[in-house]
């Protein structure tokens, strides 16, 4: 795709966002009624409201026309998989709600997030737009980061600290104990002050503010169970990194599998962003050391 192509599909792509989060910050207060889908790994994943839906309808309204005139595939969280994204040579990856968990209990965490991907896997665009504060980033392959985001789940963090952003669910992993004694020895070993969580968050908010801090990662560990996310967590925001120059990797170091056509979940792999490599390649040290 030419670069003017994905000039013109950012900035589509960014104003879809815009209308969505217009629309979700009319309902940031006030009663939502919630409903459970079936089969998720967490609560977290369970959540979505008649919110969630309204806003993929009206995202897939706008980029309607982009889909017939690139003739692009679609990949989205609250259809259903229609297999385009492994015929087309390109698809639209939207998550209309990122964070419905925290959007419904009325605290920091949600986002809307629009990314445009390849057949092979590689994301093209990457928009994220916060609806509380309307901030935005936008990531466009080769052409760079435009970014008004500023820390919305944490803006006590110090440069001298380690700050990593983790599910609330992390704390029931077996590992945990030896996650927090690994994070703690990662911090001293940085010469840093102390460690610092956020967590609460959806996945794309917690990735998009890893890239706010200088010393900060983001990770899912793999589990046997379905779940760790699904494509459309990480797409924006994998085009993001990417452009940044910071880490975007699975846990075993490998490219995310943004179009893996046997599963939509990274459960099998994990995921893992830094704001800086040496972090990033302290963790999956650490991982490979835990599974042998």
């Amino acid at each position: 795709m030419k670069a003017a192509d994905l000039k013109t599909l950012a900035q589509l792509a960014e104003q879809a966002a815009a209308i969505a989060a217009d629309f979700i910050r009319q309902y940031s207060h006030g009663d939502i009624t919630v409903e459970l889908k079936s089969g998720m790994s967490s609560k977290a994943s369970e959540v979505v409201t008649w919110v969630d839906l309204q806003c993929q309808t009206l995202i897939l309204n706008y980029l309607q026309e982009s889909i017939a005139h690139y003739d692009l595939g679609l990949l989205t969280e609250e259809l259903p998989d229609d297999g385009s994204r492994l015929t087309k040579d390109y698809f639209w990856c939207i998550d209309p709600l990122d964070g419905t968990l925290a959007f419904t209990e009325r605290r920091p965490g949600y986002a809307v997030s629009i990314a445009l991907v390849s057949r092979t896997g590689v994301p093209m665009i990457g928009v994220v737009h916060e609806p509380i504060t309307d901030q935005r980033i936008v990531a466009v392959r080769g052409q760079g980061v435009q970014s008004s985001l500023e820390r919305t789940l944490d803006n006590q963090a110090t440069p001298d600290q380690l700050v990593c952003c983790l599910d609330h669910i992390m704390a029931e992993h077996p590992r945990y104990a030896a996650l927090r004694t690994m994070l703690d020895e990662l911090t001293q070993s940085q010469a840093l002050t102390d460690t610092r969580y956020i967590s609460g968050a959806g996945a794309v908010l917690q990735a998009c503010q890893v890239s706010l801090h200088e010393h900060a990662v983001f990770f899912k560990i793999p589990k046997v169970t379905q779940g760790g996310g699904c494509i459309w967590d990480y797409a924006a925001t994998a085009c993001i990194f990417e452009e940044l120059g910071y880490h975007v990797t699975d846990l075993y170091g490998a490219p995310l599998q943004l179009n893996n056509p046997k599963s939509l979940y990274m459960n099998h792999c994990g995921v893992l962003y830094s704001s800086r490599k040496e972090l990033a390649q302290d963790i999956i040290d650490w991982f490979q050391s835990i599974e042998r």
